[in-house]
């Protein structure tokens, strides 16, 4: 009887991502479409699970793909629960009201209230149990990842940040994306293997208040075009109702035409565009930030390459009339394999299964909220 060989530990080796296309996601597009309407939407708790199983079987490191474990069942579950537990309640005590006092009744107006801040409140934390419930479902090797902290504090970080945006106006957006960034990377861990995240907000300001002042013009010219629009409308009003120039009705028209025309491709694409400039920004300065096992990340994101992601999503979105998401998820996947490397050599052999529980339950209050996306 020959002896059991004794494991050979692996060298620490370079991690190289790559993204390897697979057919069959329109196929599986048009699958999901069809069975979400037949059961009413339903089935699009399998429909997102079937779609994540094969973008993240796209995704290899050292060759080797990542495989996602969810399953529909259990994101039809955890919104099952939080439905049950937290809006079921609310619309009951909200018809009761109704009933009882008339839908007039200021108890509504403050029910209302009630739920606006709820969403508000925990719309970090559902981000943050979503992510949890992902990387707890990404394998590699074997080994799963996780999250470690409290999903609460990140959601009263979450909340504060909001504050914070709106009151500055949107100038506290850098510091506080950095402080809830090295939040969630500081919880993150593949296997007891950290991620750390470490970094200020300062080199993000000067691309920040470029995209800012640049918006605020693009803002008001919005509103000068919307003001001239319905100027024209309302002299086409005019012609029609027999005190205007029929004349000017041409001019008029084209001036309507133009200012709509020119209202979308702001709202639609110049904005989106201008703020990519900035997101790039940020997710280069977040990569070089982020160390996996001591190892920095480095992301070759250019604002050109974010620019045109953000375009053709939005012609996507638009003109696929949201059916095209799956094409949305997968090209933002593959823009992030595609460009982002680990500069140093991990000990792969060294890192060991996690030992956090798995959540049996879906993804719940962020599936609620839409925020359970990629």
């Amino acid at each position: 009887m020959q002896d059991a060989q004794p494991h050979v530990p692996h060298p620490p080796e370079r991690l190289n991502f790559t993204y390897v296309p697979r057919k069959g996601l329109l196929k599986l597009t048009i699958v999901n479409l069809l069975l979400s309407i037949i059961t009413f939407s339903i089935y699009r708790f399998w429909a997102k699970t079937n779609v994540r199983k094969h973008i993240w079987s796209c995704v290899h490191i050292n060759g080797e793909p990542l495989e996602y474990t969810g399953t529909g069942k259990e994101l039809f579950m955890g919104a099952l629960i939080v439905f049950a537990f937290l809006f079921l309640p609310i619309i009951i005590m909200a018809a009761a009201i109704s009933l009882a006092y008339g839908p007039d009744s200021p108890l509504l107006i403050l029910i209302q209230f009630f739920v606006i801040i709820v969403i508000y409140v925990f719309w970090g934390f559902a981000v943050y149990k979503a992510r949890k419930y992902q990387l707890s479902r990404t394998h590699w090797r074997g080994i799963r990842g996780t999250l470690v902290g409290s999903a609460m504090t990140y959601s009263l970080l979450y909340f504060g940040s909001l504050l914070a945006k709106s009151m500055s106006f949107g100038w506290a957006t850098p510091v506080m994306n950095t402080v809830l960034q090295e939040q969630m990377t500081n919880d993150m861990r593949f296997g007891d293997a950290a991620f750390k995240f470490k970094g200020r907000a300062g080199p993000l300001y000067p691309t920040y208040a470029l995209c800012w002042l640049l918006s605020l013009g693009a803002i008001i010219g919005i509103f000068v075009l919307g003001a001239g629009a319905a100027a024209g409308s309302q002299a086409i009003q005019d012609i029609f109702s027999g005190t205007g120039n029929p004349t000017d009705a041409e001019t008029y028209a084209g001036l309507i035409a133009f200012g709509l025309i020119a209202f979308f491709l702001l709202t639609l694409l110049i904005i989106p565009m201008l703020w990519s400039v900035y997101i790039a920004k940020e997710l280069r300065t977040f990569a070089n930030y982020t160390r996996f096992d001591g190892v920095p990340f480095s992301l070759d994101a250019s604002a050109g390459s974010v620019i045109w992601l953000a375009v053709v999503n939005i012609l996507i979105l638009i003109f696929t009339l949201g059916i095209g998401w799956p094409y949305i998820n997968q090209r933002t996947v593959r823009f992030v394999v595609d460009r982002i490397s680990l500069d140093g050599l991990v000990d792969i052999d060294r890192i060991q299964q996690s030992q956090v529980p798995l959540d049996k339950r879906g993804e719940g209050l962020a599936d609620a909220f839409d925020v359970g996306g990629l």
